[in-house]
C-alpha cells in the first residue's frame, strides 16, 4: 500500500495527523539548522576576551543582542542588569520559538486520535444496528479502521514528545553557555575599566 492510497482510505483524523506530523518533522528541521548556527556563533563567541571584540561575531541574534547590551546608555547599574536580564529572556525565546508548538502536537495528537476513535465505532455500532450481528467480519473490520486512529494519534504524539524534550534540552543548554560566557566578558570588562 503506498502511502497516497493510505492517505485516501483513511478518515481525516489520520490527515490532520500526518499534516501535524508534517509540520512537526519542518520544524524539527529548523531547530536542528539554528543550533547548528547558534553553536557555531558560541565557538567564536568564547575565543572573544571582552565585548570590544564583538566584531569577530558574524551577524545574527546572539551578535545584535550583545550590540544591544553595549550600546546600553542607562545611568544606573541596576538598569543595566535589567537590560541584561531582558535581552537574555528575549535570547531564550528565540532560542525556544516553535517548540512549544511541537510540544502542543505532542500532547493533543492522542486526543485527537481517541476522538476519531469514538467517532469509528459510533458508526461501527450503528452499522451493527442497522444490519445485526449476522457478519462478524463486518465488526471486526470496523473496529480494524477506527484503531488505526488511536495508533496514529500515538505515534505522532511520540514522535513530537522526542522532538519537544529533546528540543527544550538543548535551548535551554545553549542559553546557559551564552549566559555564561556574557556574564564572564561583562565581568572581564568591568575589571578592566576599573
Amino acid at each position: 500500500m503506498s502511502i497516497f492510497e493510505f492517505w485516501m482510505e483513511n478518515d481525516w483524523v489520520i490527515k490532520l495527523l500526518g499534516v501535524a506530523l508534517l509540520i512537526v518533522i519542518i520544524m524539527a528541521f529548523e531547530k536542528v539548522y539554528q543550533y547548528y548556527v547558534s553553536y557555531t556563533r558560541l565557538k567564536e563567541l568564547r575565543s572573544m576576551k571582552n565585548l570590544s571584540e564583538l566584531d569577530k561575531l558574524k551577524e545574527g541574534v546572539m551578535r545584535s543582542s550583545l550590540e544591544d547590551i553595549v550600546s546600553f546608555q542607562g545611568s544606573s547599574e541596576t538598569l543595566f542588569n535589567a537590560n541584561v536580564g531582558v535581552k537574555l529572556d528575549m535570547y531564550e525565546q528565540y532560542m525556544m520559538r516553535s517548540v512549544p508548538f511541537i510540544g502542543l502536537v505532542a500532547v493533543l495528537a492522542p486526543m485527537i486520535g481517541l476522538i476519531g476513535t469514538f467517532i469509528g465505532v459510533w458508526h461501527v455500532f450503528g452499522g451493527v444496528g442497522d444490519s445485526g450481528l449476522n457478519d462478524p467480519a463486518i465488526i471486526a473490520r470496523g473496529i480494524k479502521e477506527v484503531l488505526i486512529d488511536t495508533m496514529g494519534g500515538l505515534v505522532v504524539a511520540v514522535i513530537a514528545m522526542i522532538f519537544y524534550k529533546s528540543f527544550e534540552h538543548i535551548s535551554t543548554k545553549i542559553v546557559s553557555l551564552f549566559e555564561a560566557k556574557l556574564y564572564e566578558l561583562i565581568r572581564d570588562s568591568d575589571a578592566s575599566q576599573s
